[in-house]
């Protein structure tokens, strides 16, 4: 499902929202030639779940606003300097948040405890009554290990396959440009921008994987549970730390 609100320009101010809903549902591959590891090999419908790449809510809100100074505005504009000055400058914005990711939690088991021998893919028993967020949760304590058991002898773990959630992420950029009139044929453009205006960060998922148990406890990997990075540590892109441009351009 999409939406859209969109507010045209009245006063020098624009307004556009989209938000989005979305549900991805797979029982393997989505296609994009990823390994495939059914739980139980007989039952393909038992992995029926969210997809991997399963984004439930994104929404992204941009706005432009043409400055009240200068020529033709509602102040200064009376052509002196403050009208040079502070005249024909104008701000844009763009917000955009979307849900976290699905997390597939995997526990390591013997070939020799399941009905098939099948070792890949398989997932624990939930803890009735126990969240699988830890009340604490954080980025180095995302996924509570107390509410997996380990299945019995013979069976296969009762959790769902992608049964957790990752991190959200937002961004916010902003800009400030103005264009300053040379002559009749050419024009000076001036931008200055911050991607990631916050620098927020943007988490990867944690790892998810259980490893082994002892007895009818798990003893998960140290790093089950824990957000170790983000998603770009690149210097372009969504998610990348905050940086800020400048540009200069001819217009003619």
């Amino acid at each position: 499902m999409q939406a859209s609100l969109k507010r045209r320009f009245v006063n020098g101010l624009l307004l556009q929202t989209n938000y989005m809903w979305s549900h991805g549902i797979t029982d393997s591959s989505i296609g994009a030639g990823e390994s495939v590891a059914f739980q139980n090999q007989n039952c393909r419908a038992c992995d029926r779940s969210d997809s991997n790449i399963d984004v439930r809510h994104t929404i992204t809100t941009n706005v432009i606003y043409q400055l009240p100074f200068g020529a033709g505005r509602e102040y200064m504009n009376s052509g002196g300097l403050a009208s040079h000055v502070f005249g024909g400058w104008e701000l844009a914005g763009i917000a955009f948040a979307r849900t976290g990711l699905p997390l597939n939690i995997t526990v390591t088991r013997k070939a020799g405890d399941l009905p098939d021998g099948n070792t890949s893919g398989q997932r624990p028993n939930l803890v009735p009554g126990v969240s699988i967020y830890p009340d604490n949760q954080t980025i180095s304590n995302w996924l509570n290990p107390a509410a997996f058991s380990l299945p019995a002898k013979g069976t296969w773990g009762n959790l769902g396959r992608f049964a957790a959630r990752g991190p959200g992420t937002y961004e916010i950029d902003g800009s400030l440009t103005r264009t300053f009139k040379l002559s009749e044929k050419f024009g000076l453009n001036f931008r200055a921008a911050a991607f990631n205006l916050l620098n927020h960060p943007s988490f990867k998922n944690p790892s998810s994987s259980l490893g082994s148990f002892t007895g009818s406890s798990p003893t998960p990997s140290p790093s089950f549970g824990k957000i170790t990075g983000v998603l770009n540590t690149g210097a372009t892109g969504t998610g990348a730390p905050r940086r800020i441009e400048f540009m200069m351009r001819l217009e003619f």
